[in-house]
């Protein structure tokens, strides 16, 4: 009766030692392969005049209090099954892989153990406060495990009306995708279909048959949020004459409220770049960013969406990098 029950004796220990397994880590991945470092920085193409009018690096601390003091609504949606042995977002885990950008565990994760059993995860991000005009891009960065098998999604939602809560009638679906598990960061970009002073965008980690029960979910990461736009910025060339020195003046009028104009001129032609960012080194706004060709310029810039207070510019082109201040009064 004995050599009998062996088999299934074993088989018990077996199964007690592989959920032993899943739930020692219950920030990690179920992928076991060994994972490198292997980051790509794809181009992103923009026009002249961008804004940025929302960033977030996540190089800070991310977990569930860090992330609601930043403004951001943690949420399970209606399809969300019972919590696992971790309830939601948190702090990346550099051993499953390391952040697009900034420190190792610089990103926001998420996994398997969100929900028990294979129930359906439904988890939900949602941004603070967004002021974003129509056709305003949505971009960050994504990735699951290295040739991860379970077939993690992800989806993206926007609500003109900065609805806080998952799964109601407010939210616009613009798009949803399969993590990447190429062993790379990509980047997904999305566009904001409404304008809004007061919107919110969601990143929505759905996944049917998920848990540490489930086939389909492992561990995803994102990383570097932003939403940019148009910023009312007109560049015009001033003479005629091709300059024999780089120079950046000071911006007039100054204070101002809310647009400026800025000099600066250019001896060779190159690629150039003029941006405006905040006293934490935050870029708030890119002037330019491109080739341009030898001249002198002036850049009216309006600084309407942006809060008073003190900003600075930098103009850079080749070796040459010049950076003054300015006061914007409202």
């Amino acid at each position: 009766m004995t050599k009998k029950l062996l088999p299934y004796i074993g088989l018990i220990f077996t199964f007690a030692f592989v959920v032993g397994m899943i739930t020692l880590e219950p920030k990690g991945s179920r992928t076991t392969q060994s994972e490198s470092d292997n980051l790509w920085t794809p181009v992103v193409t923009q026009s002249d005049a961008m804004l940025e009018k929302y960033i977030d690096n996540f190089d800070g601390a991310n977990d569930s209090v860090a992330l609601k003091s930043r403004g951001y609504k943690l949420r399970r949606g209606a399809l969300c099954g019972p919590p696992g042995t971790n309830n939601g977002w948190f702090q990346g885990n550099s051993t499953v892989f390391s952040a697009y950008n900034g420190p190792a565990t610089g990103y926001v994760a998420a996994n398997y153990n969100t929900v028990s059993g294979a129930n359906t995860i439904d988890l939900w991000l949602i941004s603070p406060i967004i002021d974003a005009g129509a056709g305003d891009t949505i971009i960050f960065y994504e990735r699951g495990p290295t040739a991860s098998t379970f077939p993690d999604s992800i989806r993206v939602h926007w609500a003109a009306n900065g609805d806080t809560n998952a799964s109601t009638g407010s939210w616009v679906e613009l798009g949803k995708f399969k993590a990447t598990i190429t062993g790379s960061w990509q980047q997904r970009m999305f566009i904001i279909p409404t304008a809004s002073a007061t919107g919110r965008l969601a990143i929505n980690y759905r996944v049917v048959d998920g848990g540490p029960a489930g086939q389909n979910s492992d561990f995803i990461g994102i990383d570097y949020l932003r939403v940019i736009g148009p910023s009312t910025v007109g560049i015009s060339t001033t003479n005629g004459e091709v300059p024999t020195t780089y120079a950046l003046g000071q911006n007039y009028p100054n204070p101002f409220n809310p647009s400026t104009k800025i000099n600066f001129s250019l001896p060779v032609s190159g690629l150039a770049k003029l941006v405006v960012f905040d006293v934490s080194g935050k870029v708030v706004a890119t002037i330019l960013n491109g080739e341009k060709a030898a001249g002198n310029y002036t850049a009216d810039f309006d600084a309407s969406r942006l809060s008073s207070g003190v900003y600075f510019y930098r103009l850079e082109s080749g070796s040459y990098s010049e950076t003054k201040k300015m006061l914007l009064v409202k």
